[in-house]
């Protein structure tokens, strides 16, 4: 891989720190939707009440996501949850909202109109907006490509992506962008699921991130030079290091 292409990734991966972490709310109802980011990450990774997962992929016309990244996704899922039911996609296509950058509050009213599956017996669903603009937050030093929102749902900056795109192929800028929000889902790093050692970032701006360099969760990561790195299907990913696995395992996954 290139010089180039490693300079792509190291300035791409310090836009990911567009996330927003809460505290989770200690009665969460497992079939709710409209919980506090990290509430359901048990259940997204243990089978105790949920042996299924189906992700409602809703995209803007034209923001079609890459068929390489969704192909990710499932592995990087079935890597870390147990769901021995499967995991299922449902991508849709919408119109633009046309409301220009997304704040939050517009992004939940675009998933209150648009999604369709919810959580039901032994299914999990969660849902994902690919988004036609970019944050409301986001700044020409400070990109965000995405953030998980609720206990279940989660957004994707595409226009913000299609912009960066270039010595960094669109796929794998979505696929990092994914599978480290979905981190987040999974109530990492010390947000919903339990940290078993140190190692979650002191700046309170970066809280829910990982310290250890190189892992996926962390805020900020310069990928050329991390040992966390490796191929998949072609495309350049990144892995959570071994304490953020080690949380993951505790808390139901594998």
């Amino acid at each position: 891989m290139s010089k180039k292409h490693f300079l792509g990734w190291a300035l791409m991966l310090l836009l990911l720190a567009g996330c927003t972490p809460d505290t989770p709310e200690n009665e969460a109802s497992a079939h709710r939707n409209d919980l506090v980011l990290g509430a359901s990450a048990r259940d997204f990774l243990s089978d105790e009440v949920f042996t299924s997962l189906e992700l409602e992929v809703v995209y803007v016309t034209g923001y079609e996501p890459a068929q390489e990244a969704l192909q990710s996704l499932v592995t990087f899922l079935n890597r870390y949850t147990n769901k021995p039911g499967g995991i299922s996609i449902r991508p849709r296509a919408i119109a633009s909202p046309e409301v220009g950058t997304y704040s939050i509050e517009e992004i939940k009213n675009v998933e209150k109109k648009n999604r369709t599956v919810f959580s039901k017996d032994e299914k999990l669903a969660a849902f994902i907006f690919f988004a036609d603009d970019k944050s409301e937050d986001s700044e020409e030093k400070h990109r965000i490509l995405g953030k998980a929102y609720m206990n279940t749902s989660l957004v994707i900056f595409e226009n913000e992506i299609d912009e960066m795109a270039g010595s960094v192929s669109k796929s794998e800028i979505q696929t990092v962008t994914l599978h480290h929000e979905f981190g987040h889902l999974f109530g990492l790093v010390n947000n919903g699921t339990p940290a078993q050692s140190e190692h979650e970032d002191p700046e309170k701006k970066n809280r829910a991130h990982c310290s250890v360099e190189g892992c996926l969760m962390a805020a900020a990561i310069e990928f050329s030079s991390s040992p966390l790195s490796f191929l998949e299907d072609g495309q350049a990913v990144l892995d959570f290091d071994d304490k953020c696995k080690l949380d993951l395992k505790a808390n139901g996954g594998k």
